[in-house]
């Protein structure tokens, strides 16, 4: 069997060229999975950065509605107070206006018999 120098040349630039390409291609393989894995990583930080800033905003937002919760309860019931010492205050001169009113009425009727009539309809 006689070995030819040109097939045994392509024999071994064809292997050759098949390792090659293999070599090339785990290398674009591994820049790829390399850029994934960085961009990957770098979405992480960001969404772990906006989550800290949610959380911080939120945590803010939150004191300063106890803190004007608090104000408003406060608020409501010193008006609630207020509003109770009012009508106290207008029930009182009320039952006195009522009380003065029939004093009055029992006056005149017995001076001259006026009655004091209601005018509803």
């Amino acid at each position: 069997m006689k070995i030819d120098v040109n097939n045994v040349f392509t024999l071994v630039s064809l292997i050759f060229l098949l390792i090659g390409g293999i070599y090339r291609l785990a290398q674009i393989e591994a820049s790829i999975n390399a850029r994934i894995t960085n961009v990957q990583t770098n979405l992480l930080l960001a969404v772990d950065s906006l989550k800290d800033n949610l959380v911080e905003k939120l945590h803010v937002n939150e004191k300063r509605l106890d803190i004007h919760l608090t104000e408003y309860q406060g608020r409501n019931e010193h008006y609630n107070y207020l509003f109770n010492d009012l009508n106290n205050k207008l029930g009182h001169q009320g039952n006195r206006i009522k009380d003065w009113i029939d004093q009055i009425a029992a006056h005149l009727h017995e001076k001259g018999g006026f009655i004091i009539r209601d005018r509803r309809l």
